[in-house]
């Protein structure tokens, strides 16, 4: 039984730094852009980033929506070059860990599907709008790609050690975002 709390915990506190990690990183990967390209009052929040942004153009505009996501993607790459050959843990959190944001894709392809014509505010959907693009097309692509890393990386955890390393791992990727959650907008306002 101790041992079985001892990897609780190990999993809990991996997941506590690797979640907000990937949220951060994200959400820097907007700030650099907008500070790049020279937005006035750019402000990082613990999960967004706010401008002046009306000097902007649509391109900009497009390029700041896309780097978050890209990192996104980055990272998951990173986490699958490292556990190609051996699992770490921390690197089958980090990868169910970034393409959690992406999920929302999902739930706009869920609400286009039954009819609606939602005008929501993510990454993908700006991102699309702004080049003049159906947001539709890219969030099926990226919900499938959200879907498919979290399969990827939930089989690796249960091919390691069955039912206990898969749940270990959900339950890693659970605290982080509840700590994040909890603690992540008194640390970015």
């Amino acid at each position: 039984m101790t041992k079985l709390i001892t990897k609780a915990l190990k999993y809990a506190g991996i997941g506590i730094v690797v979640v907000p990690l990937s949220i951060i990183t994200h959400e820097l990967g907007h700030f650099l852009a907008y500070y790049f390209f020279g937005a006035g009052n750019v402000q990082l929040h613990s999960v967004s980033v706010s401008a002046d942004k009306d000097a902007l153009s649509s391109f900009q505009l497009a390029t700041v929506n896309i780097i978050g996501p890209m990192i996104s993607y980055v990272t998951i790459g990173v986490a699958l070059f490292f556990t190609r050959k051996k699992y770490i843990p921390f690197w089958v959190i980090l990868g169910l860990a970034a393409p959690i944001g992406r999920i929302v894709n999902g739930v706009y392809v869920y609400f286009r599907a039954l009819g609606y014509s939602p005008n929501p505010n993510f990454d993908e959907y700006n991102f699309s709008r702004n080049i003049g693009f159906d947001p539709l097309v890219l969030a099926v692509v990226t919900t499938f790609i959200a879907l498919a890393t979290m399969v990827i990386f939930l089989r690796k955890a249960w091919v390691e050690g069955r039912f206990a390393e898969f749940a270990f791992v959900v339950f890693s990727v659970v605290c982080g975002l509840a700590t994040w959650m909890t603690f992540g907008s008194m640390l970015l306002p």
